[in-house]
């Protein structure tokens, strides 16, 4: 369907030249010569877009949009026009809510341009807003699981968003959401929400090629410098640049991102002026910089202008009771984006999905889910589909789907409650890298319980991963 014009204005010569004029655009244009016939236009059939006279014979063009706005179901464009260059009224029509004021007499290539310009501005916010909406459709898979640690991690962002100059530091294995993390700081903080978030791995590129991609370079810097590049900070400024893999930088550039976060000033490769930026610094790493510190590989200064706000995103593996929800939020994913009618997981599946530590974390356990559904042919996802490589999922012998098992005696004699316990107990240290606290919480025991059946059945606790 053509895009509908509406045309309030009292001049009968003007209403004919923009009906021709916005016709051969390819709007369909309907007239009006007074406030009451625009809004029984208006009423009858509401358009994309209004021009509207500022001064009309039966009513003010500003009282008109107000009533325009207020009876509108839609959001239509509204261009004041008006042949009395006033300031203050077309102040007042742009905070009532009008796209653009323009003065007569009009040239129509004028008014041509206006009207496509209010349509292009249109198609871009509601492309945005998509965006928007499919972002954040994807930021809920770290947002929607449920565990208390990642409740502490959502509540610390909220608290870093009000204060949009603080650098924050997320340190976190790799797969555990640190991008994520970085797009939710962005989108919560204010005005910086609104304006570019630009994003680098550091591991990705040679020192020079780093640099340039930084911080820009003026023609002739290098050989290949055929003109002047503007950087990533001045592309990120008023919003965020996210520096993932903080740690892989080398000693030059760490001592030039130094720089650059203390004046928050910078000058392009073969350049001699600085440039000025409000950026807000997001880095996140998979290393433990104190000991990269420690070992004389990062910069101490850097590594606490860096560290003003620290954010460590725990592995999957510390917050087993994310594993099932965040399962079926990507199975939901993938059944409607391959089109198959999967409703759920099976039971052993679920064990299966929930006795595996994943060492890659959520973004390997996204994978598994992906890799069950391609694979899954009925109803629900079976333990058949639940395919994990390049680490076994339980030790030889275990039975697949099984989360624990006890074999008899040699003698065949079947093995005691304490052996069961005992067994058991091991099982969860495993499970849970060692972590008491966790195996406590999973046996719905205190923890000094089950310190003590530690310490009563001698059982070795494993290394904390």
């Amino acid at each position: 369907m053509k895009p509908t014009v509406l045309v309030v204005d009292d001049e009968k010569s003007f209403r004919l030249v923009a009906e021709e004029a916005l016709s051969r655009e390819g709007y369909a244009v309907r007239t009006a010569a007074t406030g009451a016939q625009g809004l029984a236009a208006f009423l009858a059939d509401e358009p994309d877009i209004i021009i509207l006279d500022r001064n009309l014979p039966d009513v003010d063009g500003v009282e008109l949009l107000e009533k325009f706005r207020h009876e509108a179901t839609g959001d239509p464009l509204v261009i004041m026009a008006t042949a009395y260059a006033d300031v203050e009224s077309a102040v007042t029509a742009l905070k009532l809510g009008a796209t653009d004021y323009l003065t007569k007499p009009l040239q129509l290539p004028e008014l041509v341009v206006t009207v496509r310009k209010a349509f292009e501005t249109r198609r871009l916010k509601t492309q945005l807003q998509a965006l928007k909406g499919k972002q954040e459709k994807s930021l809920s898979e770290f947002t929607q699981p449920p565990s208390a640690a990642m409740k502490t991690i959502l509540n610390m962002i909220d608290k870093v968003a009000v204060s949009p100059a603080t650098t924050v530091l997320i340190q976190g294995e790799s797969g555990t959401g640190k991008e994520w993390v970085a797009t939710l700081i962005h989108q919560r903080t204010q005005p910086r929400a609104e304006e570019p978030f630009v994003e680098i791995n550091c591991a990705s590129l040679p020192e020079q090629l780093l640099e340039s991609e930084l911080f820009g370079y003026e023609r002739g810097a290098f050989t290949d410098a055929k003109g002047t590049k503007r950087g990533l900070f001045e592309a990120a400024d008023r919003g965020t640049l996210f520096l993932d893999e903080i740690g892989e930088l080398t000693a030059s550039t760490q001592a030039k991102l130094l720089k650059v976060l203390e004046t928050m000033s910078f000058r392009r490769l073969g350049g001699t002026r600085d440039h000025k930026v409000d950026v807000r610094v997001v880095a996140a790493t998979n290393k433990d910089l104190t000991r990269e510190v420690q070992e004389g590989r990062f910069r101490l200064d850097l590594y606490h202008r860096l560290d003003v706000f620290h954010l460590r995103l725990p592995p999957l593996r510390e917050r087993p009771v994310d594993i099932l929800p965040l399962a079926r939020f990507f199975l939901e994913r993938f059944t409607t984006r391959m089109g198959k009618a999967i409703a759920r997981f099976s039971t052993a599946a679920e064990t299966i999905l929930s006795g595996y530590s994943y060492p890659g974390n959520v973004r390997e356990l996204r994978n598994l889910v992906e890799r069950a559904v391609i694979l899954e042919s009925g109803s629900e996802v079976s333990a058949e589909s639940i395919v994990i490589t390049g680490r076994p999922l339980l030790e030889s012998g275990r039975a697949a789907g099984a989360f624990f098992t006890i074999d008899a005696a040699a003698d065949g004699t079947p093995p005691t409650l304490q052996d069961l316990e005992r067994a058991y107990i091991a099982r969860l240290l495993d499970h849970a890298g060692g972590n008491r606290t966790q195996v406590a919480r999973l046996l719905g025991v205190s923890y000094p319980t089950v310190a003590k059946k530690i310490s009563d059945y001698g059982i070795n606790i494993p290394e904390r991963r």
